[in-house]
């Protein structure tokens, strides 16, 4: 995470007391972030194999609001280790798009629901993909942040049984395009390249096949 210099300013005080330095929001921000990001990752670990319904976030920095079902998807270019991915791709076919942590429990139970989706609804029928939106890899601590990697990736597919394409993302090009309120979230786009669905946390097969029926899939 970049540390930017901090913008201290002295207080007129009285003779007697030395004089104070006051942090200024961004860096108390910034500082709250940290503290932030630390505890919902030890939660991740601490609740690895618990069943906890919802969503978990731990970014370095903010991002915009999650879009909304009725928005136009945004085009996007991946960049990643395992190659270069465009939604151009895309084009004219519905796809369901992820947006995940690998630290993350709610993602890594999720990868459930999807591989049900994956064996019902065939690719020449929906396109699927997840994307990493989480700079912190699954092996990371409050004390260590480690950052993500395809490694990482890679094993979260194998622990996991992921059949789709997955990719890190290093910039988190997607992420910051599409918005998050949590991990994980998930989009489902219709071959007119609308949303027809955005939500983060935990989501039932039924919903989900709901929303891929909506869109044409």
């Amino acid at each position: 995470m970049s540390s930017r210099p901090k913008n201290v300013r002295q207080v007129q005080t009285s003779a007697a007391a030395p004089p104070r330095r006051l942090l200024n929001p961004t860096t108390i921000s910034a500082a709250f972030g940290v503290v932030a990001v630390a505890a919902i990752i030890l939660y991740a670990v601490l609740h690895h194999n618990t069943a906890v319904p919802g969503s978990a976030v731990a970014t370095s920095s903010p991002l915009p609001p999650q879009l909304t079902a009725g928005t136009t998807a945004p085009s996007f270019v991946l960049r990643s280790g395992i190659g270069s991915f465009s939604s151009s791709e895309l084009a004219g076919k519905p796809y369901l798009l992820e947006i995940f942590a690998t630290w993350c429990p709610h993602c890594q139970r999720m990868t459930k629901v999807l591989r049900a989706i994956r064996a019902r609804v065939p690719e020449s029928r929906l396109a699927m993909l997840s994307v990493t939106g989480s700079p912190y890899a699954a092996n990371s601590t409050p004390d260590n942040l480690v950052p993500e990697n395809q490694d990482d990736v890679n094993k979260f597919d194998t622990t996991f049984g992921v059949t789709w394409p997955t990719f890190f993302d290093p910039d988190m090009t997607v992420t910051k395009k599409f918005g998050l309120n949590g991990f994980p979230t998930i989009f489902i786009i219709n071959k007119k390249g609308t949303i027809v669905y955005a939500d983060s946390g935990e989501v039932s097969q039924d919903t989900l096949m709901r929303a891929i029926h909506q869109a044409g899939a």
